[in-house]
């Protein structure tokens, strides 16, 4: 503050003082008192009984995507060799999207198909030795068969009576030289022809008779014999034929098997160290480069068909306890707010539906969590569904029409207790009422009111 302007305020400040003081009221003039305002009471709001529709129903928003995608993923944890695709490209199923470093596993598979290669070309050939077995002791049981039979079915009558004319014959003869040597004179009967004749019958009658009891014989015990000998040959070349047809040597059956499950054992481990497309379709994610190192049963990649899509959603627990398979939905795609489609929940994941159980690490990595809804085709005619499209899902868990109804903030809750206070004349009333189906904006009243009343809000 300077000199100057010192003075001018003070002046100021002095005049004020004395207009305040000529203000003031006196003694002989008293102060109007300020009137005390009305409170104003608020009217609480009323709602009048209706009779109409009280629909409870769930919402909740999804997406557009693929009726089938898998998300994929190595079983073996390791580091990544190679990678045959990229996002969006269109895949053949058992195509080789990546493998992981498994080159002295491949190595190992190549030596075991030569094993197992060697050890068939060993029971081929074994097979064959067998077949070619088998089949010689067949038709040596079948020869030995046909001589058994001829032996057994032989008739040996023939043969015995060319032995019996034999031996008659020389009988006859021996008699004729018996009688040409009897009719001869006594004397002088020694070295005549006579003699001689007899002499050579009685030798040749002999050597007849020998030769008639060996054919006897021969006919007898020697067919039998013979019958005998050829059963018991017959007899061998049935066990030989049994012992040919026990087939190659089990061993060589047995290292068959352990090569194969060998083979097979080192093929599941390279499958383990592979991802391969499970169906015809479009790589949706991949998430993994050469070189790079990964675990197991992590996914990194996702094959989708775009071909056949539906609602995917997760609604939350509360809403899923009240869904279940099979339930009809109207979806309403947020780019056509206008066109409402009918649906049907397809699957509710694990407790709530089938969307499966994990049981193993694998089965956690494939179950479904989702909430699948499939569209009716016939309303997708207006419409172009779009991978990715925002959609609102709206399912109708109870309904009733024409039935009393009243807002929910119209009832009064105290103690377990449900009433409405509603109004009678000029006064109130309290009643109590029995409830139904509770909606977000409307409460069915099952009993205790009557369409018209009016009920008075807390």
């Amino acid at each position: 503050m300077n000199r100057r302007t010192a003075p001018i305020i003070i002046a100021l400040i002095a005049t004020l003082m004395t207009v305040a003081c000529n203000q003031q009221p006196t003694e002989q003039e008293p102060a109007t008192p300020t009137p005390v305002p009305t409170p104003i009471i608020p009217t609480k709001p009323t709602y009048q009984v209706q009779k109409g529709s009280v629909v409870r129903q769930e919402q909740f928003t999804g997406r557009i995507g693929p009726v089938k995608e898998v998300e994929l993923f190595f079983k073996v944890s390791g580091r990544v060799r190679n990678v045959k695709v990229e996002r969006d490209v269109q895949v053949k199923k058992g195509d080789l999207l990546g493998d992981l470093e498994i080159a002295g596993l491949e190595r190992q598979v190549t030596q075991s198909e030569l094993d197992l290669e060697r050890v068939q070309v060993n029971l081929d050939r074994a097979q064959k030795a067998s077949d070619s077995a088998i089949r010689r002791a067949e038709v040596e049981v079948a020869i030995r068969l046909q001589e058994y039979a001829r032996l057994k079915n032989q008739d040996m009558s023939s043969a015995r009576i060319q032995a019996e004319n034999a031996l008659e014959f020389s009988r006859l003869n021996l008699v004729a030289a018996q009688t040409g040597y009897d009719s001869a004179p006594l004397q002088g009967r020694s070295g005549t022809s006579q003699a001689m004749n007899l002499e050579r019958a009685t030798l040749d009658y002999k050597t007849a008779k020998a030769t008639y009891d060996a054919a006897i014989a021969q006919i007898t015990t020697g067919h039998e014999n013979d019958i005998s000998m050829s059963a018991k040959q017959l007899e061998l070349a049935n066990i030989s034929l049994e012992a040919a047809k026990e087939g190659v040597d089990p061993l060589l059956t047995n290292d068959l098997k352990r090569a194969q499950l060998s083979l097979s054992t080192l093929k599941a481990q390279v499958s383990d160290a592979q991802i391969i497309a499970p169906f015809d379709g479009k790589v949706t994610s991949i998430r993994i480069s050469a070189g790079s190192p990964v675990e197991a049963y992590a996914p990194i990649a996702v094959v989708a068909d775009p071909s056949s899509l539906e609602v995917n959603a997760d609604p939350n627990s509360t809403v899923l306890t009240e869904l279940k398979e099979n339930m009809i939905v109207t979806v309403t795609l947020v780019s056509f707010p206008d066109l409402p489609l009918t649906g049907k929940i397809r699957q509710l994941p694990y407790p709530y539906g089938s969307g499966g159980a994990a049981t193993n690490d694998q089965a956690q990595a494939e179950k479904d969590k989702s909430t699948r809804i499939a569209i009716d085709s016939a309303g997708l005619k207006d419409t172009k569904l779009q991978l990715g499209d925002l959609a609102r899902v709206t399912v109708i868990l109870e309904q009733k029409n024409d039935v009393l109804w009243l807002p929910p903030q119209a009832v009064r809750t105290f103690e377990g207790r449900k009433f409405v206070v509603v109004q009678d004349g000029d006064g109130q009333r309290r009643v109590d009422v029995k409830i139904g189906i509770a909606a977000v904006d409307r409460v069915e009243i099952q009993e205790g009111l009557k369409e018209g009343q009016v009920a008075i809000a807390p």
